[in-house]
Formats: C-alpha cells, sequence, structure tokens
C-alpha cells in the first residue's frame, strides 16, 4: 500500500479545467506498459456531471480516463442550506415557504451555486415582503410589484447589473410558480397594479381609517405614529424600530427625526410634514427617556421585524400600512411639491431616485407660456397643479 499525492486536472463540460490535489491511499498494479500505471480512484466534484481526469503521477508517466462524478444533487443543496443575508427568526418564518419554491423549479441541470443563489434571492425577498406585513405566499411573493419593490429598496445599492440579473431569476421563478405572474408593464401604472406603486388618496384614507380602528387606545396610537414616520418621513422598518425619543427634534419650523442604520447609515436629517409632525412630538412627549423607542417602546430588542410583527397582529389585515408603498408614496409627493431632487435623495437616504422614475410621471401638458415664471425663475409659489417639478439628472 502506497500513499501518494496525485494532481487531478478535471475538464468540465462548461466550467473549464480546475486543478485539485487530493492524497490517497491505493495499491499499484504495474501493467505490460512500463510507464502506465492502473489506479483506483473515486472523484467526486460538486457540480461537475461529466469530467475527464488527466492523472499525473510523481513521474511515472501520465493515463488518461474518463469518469462520470457525482453532482452534489441541488434536492441536498436546498435541505442543507442556511442564509446569512437575513435575521435568524426571520429565517426560521421564511424557510419552508423558500425550500417548497426553489425546490419546484430547480432542474437536474443546476449547479450548487445556481442553487444557491435562487435560495438566497428569494429568502432576501420572502423577508422583504414579510418585514412590509404581508403573507409570505405565492401571490405575495412572486408578483411583478413585490420583485419591483425588493429591488427597487434591498439592492438600491448594488451595481445595476446586479440589480437586473437578480430581478430576471426572480422573475423566471415566479412565472413557474405563480400561475397568475404579473409580469413586467411597458409602462408602469399607479394604484393597486403594483404594490410598491404610491398610494392613491382614497387609499391612505383607507389607512388611516385602520389606524383609527385598532382595538385598543395604544394600538391606535402606535399605529398613527407607524403612519406619521412613513407616510410623513419616508422611514423605513428598520429606521422605524430603531428610532428613539432622542432621535427627534422640534423647533420653530417644525419637527425632524434623525432615522440610522439602515446597512449601517449614520443618522440623516429629515423633516417631518406637517400633517404628522404633531403625532411625532406627542410619541416624544410620552417617552420616559431620550433613550427610550419611540415605536413600540416597551419591547426589548430592536430589529427589521418590529413593524411586521404590529401590523400582522392587527384584526384588519386586509387594509394594514404597506410600509414599502408608504414610503414610495412619501417620496413622490416630495418631488410633486417641487423640493430638489437632491435634498429628497439625502432625506430619503438614497444615492439616486432612478428606481422611482417610473412614478414620476407628467400627467399633463403644459405650455412654456404657461410655465414662463418656473423658466425665468422668478416663481415662489406651488406650482400650478398638473406640473411636476423634477430637478437634478434626467
Amino acid at each position: 500500500m502506497l500513499t501518494c499525492e496525485i494532481a487531478v486536472f478535471v475538464q468540465a463540460e462548461h466550467s473549464g479545467t480546475r486543478r485539485i490535489r487530493v492524497h490517497v491511499c491505493t495499491l499499484w498494479t504495474l501493467t505490460s506498459c512500463a510507464n502506465v500505471h492502473t489506479l483506483g480512484l473515486t472523484l467526486s466534484t460538486i457540480g461537475v456531471a461529466h469530467a475527464t481526469t488527466t492523472l499525473c503521477v510523481g513521474g511515472q508517466g501520465q493515463t488518461n480516463m474518463t469518469t462520470t462524478t457525482t453532482r452534489k444533487d441541488v434536492h441536498q443543496v436546498i435541505a442543507a442550506y442556511t442564509p446569512k443575508v437575513v435575521e435568524p427568526h426571520e429565517w426560521d418564518v421564511v424557510a419552508p415557504f423558500v425550500r417548497e419554491h426553489v425546490a419546484a423549479v430547480a432542474s437536474a441541470d443546476w449547479s450548487a451555486d445556481q442553487c444557491r443563489n435562487a435560495l438566497r434571492l428569494v429568502t432576501r425577498l420572502a423577508v422583504h415582503v414579510f418585514n412590509a406585513g404581508r403573507d409570505v405566499s405565492v401571490a405575495a411573493v412572486f408578483s411583478e410589484g413585490a420583485i419591483n419593490a425588493f429591488c427597487h429598496q434591498e439592492l438600491d445599492t448594488a451595481a445595476t447589473h446586479v440589480r437586473g440579473t437578480s430581478r430576471a431569476t426572480l422573475r423566471r421563478i415566479a412565472k413557474q410558480v405563480n400561475p397568475n405572474f404579473d409580469g413586467p408593464r411597458q409602462r408602469p401604472e399607479y394604484g393597486n397594479e403594483s404594490k410598491a406603486a404610491p398610494y392613491t388618496e382614497a387609499e391612505v384614507l383607507g389607512v388611516k381609517t385602520w389606524a383609527d380602528a385598532e382595538h385598543t387606545e395604544s394600538r391606535r396610537q402606535q399605529a398613527n405614529l407607524l403612519l406619521a414616520l412613513a407616510l410623513g418621513a419616508g422611514l423605513r422598518s428598520g429606521e422605524v424600530a430603531n428610532l428613539t425619543a432622542g432621535d427627534v427634534e422640534t423647533d420653530a419650523e417644525g419637527t425632524v427625526v434623525y432615522p440610522w442604520g439602515y446597512r449601517g447609515a449614520n443618522k440623516r436629517f429629515v423633516p417631518v410634514e406637517r400633517e404628522w409632525a404633531g403625532v411625532v412630538a406627542q410619541a416624544v412627549e410620552n417617552a420616559a427617556s431620550t433613550t427610550e423607542w419611540l415605536f413600540r417602546p416597551m419591547r426589548t430588542t430592536a430589529d427589521s421585524g418590529t413593524v411586521a410583527t404590529f401590523t400582522k397582529r392587527s384584526p384588519h389585515r386586509g387594509t394594514v400600512l404597506d410600509m414599502a408603498r408608504a414610503r414610495t408614496t412619501w417620496l413622490v409627493n416630495q418631488i410633486k411639491k417641487g423640493v430638489p431632487e437632491t435634498a429628497v435623495i439625502e432625506a430619503a437616504g438614497l444615492s439616486d431616485l432612478q428606481h422611482y422614475r417610473q412614478f414620476l410621471v407628467e400627467p399633463t401638458h403644459v405650455s412654456a407660456r404657461e410655465a414662463r415664471s418656473l423658466l425665468s425663475g422668478t416663481l415662489h409659489e406651488t406650482p400650478k397643479q398638473g406640473l411636476t417639478l423634477i430637478y437634478g439628472s434626467a
């Protein structure tokens, strides 16, 4: 019996040549060809279905042999998958859903990396939907609106090609598992056509009614505070959970919140819309200290699921606030009011407004004569209805 190190070159059908080193204990049998040895060896390379191996054996010559390697079954990958991209308690909620639907679309020719990428994307998408307060279901997760909202908000700092390939992968999966998948539209629209679209005026009234209809005074106060921070300041779920009474300031000009923590971001300056400023100021006044959380102050931990937990406990599940749509509503309203893009971008904690362009529409035609004061830079009042001002890059 001889122990030796063998360099194994694996030529896969699609993945090029890989070199691996293995130590084996084997019994050499000398054949009639002096420089050729027969070696019993089983190779297993994950993701390679058929390979040609060249065994280079310490100066004794070489022999080419064809072997069929064992691919790690995609279902083994799915069963063993534990993500690092979400919190453990979030994974506990979405794990059965993710595994079931990735398994449903996984094909035999998928590599382990392809499988893990699909698992990672569906996991993040499902958690995004869950944290928005919606059920983790095929209809809610695998919809064009949910996929767009996820890519716009969770992948907003990723490279353009990463967002594009991620969206394409999720759409392919959605088409297979959701028979009612609506698919991308040529012209994105307002209203219920997209889950991430801004609320209509009627829908805003609907979520206000939801907040006022909660079954206890405490929940009514907290629901209205949630509306104030989302519709009135555009905060994300995690930012709402992190906000303390000390992160709010009120002066003669109004109320300002300083959200922080999203992907490690520092505090930023966000004025609260006047309609909602009183709700936020009252919550600060009720706080026991400046370090107390503003939303659900009696909890013991801060995490991104705080908002989702609150909304899921509402008896009026069909009308609860959708945080993604509320943030989009706030952002679009700022642009419609004529707030410069640079200010909106800073207040929203974004790098640009690229992913919200679909909602920044020009509803009516305005002639140059009608817009004379705008063009000359002499207008200091609110633009006439129907004209959307967009400052900065197109």
